[in-house]
């Protein structure tokens, strides 16, 4: 299990985040980008939901050269529940600087020490897979992760969750505590809120990006790429 994750995710400073990317010196390519720690690209939802569903894919290998890089959908963050504690689930690929490349999923709840990282299975290079986080119809503030339409893990409850949080969809950088740039290209197709537990999906709009230094965002007809620029 990776060492995954003072992070909390960073949701809580997804609205903090610029857009602005940074520009890089004439003629130099850039040893560094991103910010110290995490750095993100992607998209907020504009509104609260019930869940969040899309194909996630490898568009190229990644250059991780120190740390990971993922691709995730997820709702939640630091100091989410109530009283603060942190409470979140996000699933999606995974790739490390070992040349692991795995479907995860990952969650924190204000009972925890430390947030848990689950292994799912091995990534093959350039293969897509269905990723859903979604809460349960019958159960208000319980969460459930799918992976190619079959449920993993048990029920995640999420104190102050119900009806609450706008998912987020995005790829992410941590440099494993050494300033480099890991470079990466995922694609993200057919994402989707739920508008009710347990499902009624409609599209992801995609009005609310994350883009941190050195890294992209490129909207498709289906989705977006994220990427190293």
């Amino acid at each position: 299990m990776p060492r995954r994750r003072s992070r909390s995710l960073v949701l809580a400073l997804v609205c903090a985040l610029t857009a602005a990317p940074a520009a890089a010196a004439p003629g130099a390519e850039r040893a560094v980008c991103g910010w110290e720690g995490y750095s993100y690209a992607g998209y907020r939802s504009p509104v609260q939901a019930y869940g969040v569903a899309g194909r996630l894919a490898l568009r190229a290998r990644a250059d991780v050269r120190s740390g990971h890089v993922a691709a995730w959908l997820g709702v939640g963050g630091s100091g989410f529940a109530p009283g603060g504690g942190d409470a979140w689930v996000q699933a999606g690929l995974a790739g490390f600087a070992d040349g692991r490349a795995e479907l995860y999923y990952e969650y924190a709840t204000p009972s925890m020490r430390k947030p848990r990282y689950v292994a799912v299975a091995p990534l093959a290079a350039r293969a897509a897979h269905d990723v859903a986080v979604q809460e349960r119809r019958a159960r208000p503030g319980a969460w459930r992760v799918l992976v190619d339409g079959r449920p993993v893990g048990s029920p995640i409850v999420l104190p102050g969750s119900h009806g609450a949080w706008r998912p987020i969809a995005t790829a992410e950088s941590w440099d494993g505590g050494v300033r480099t740039c890991n470079r990466f290209a995922f694609d993200f197709s057919d994402v989707a809120v739920a508008t009710a537990p347990g499902g009624r999906w409609r599209p992801f709009a995609l009005t609310d990006p994350i883009q941190d230094p050195g890294y992209r965002v490129s909207p498709r007809a289906s989705g977006f790429t994220a990427r190293a620029a």
